[in-house]
């Protein structure tokens, strides 16, 4: 399972070169070398599996910030595509999981804002934040 993440929420305009790199190599290359790596391990074994834990960010905007949801979609999302494709005559699977708010440290600034939890609360089926130990 490759579930590894960072976001940063700004305005796009307002990325440095630098946090661009950061998001970036966080949220996408991070996944690409795990994958890298594991793909010989998998195809010596006969079969794998490889699970991307993605965002729906990575499906629809949610106003979380583009380059976050730009990682996810347009990187994240695709290479799990590319390699289901390319791996399956090994054996190996590739899929991606795209879940909305899960109550992490890294979301616990957001969702303290009743506005934010209010908003995110009323567009989830559920009626509430997705918990870790789910």
């Amino acid at each position: 399972i490759n579930n590894v993440g960072t976001n940063d929420w700004k305005p796009t305009a307002k990325y440095t070169s630098t946090e661009l790199s950061t998001l970036l190599s966080t949220n996408f290359e991070s996944a690409y070398h795990f994958s890298q790596l594991a793909y010989p391990l998998l195809k010596a074994s006969g079969h794998g599996s490889i699970v991307f834990v993605s965002s729906v960010a990575g499906v629809f905007s949610i106003n979380v910030g583009s380059i976050y949801g730009s990682t996810k979609a347009g990187a994240m999302n695709q290479l799990t595509k590319e390699l289901a494709c390319e791996w399956a005559k090994d054996n190996i699977r590739t899929n991606c999981v795209a879940p909305w708010f899960v109550r992490t440290p890294l979301t616990e600034q957001v969702l303290s804002s009743s506005k934010f939890m209010e908003a995110v609360v009323s567009r989830t089926p559920l009626g509430r934040v997705g918990e870790p130990e789910e």
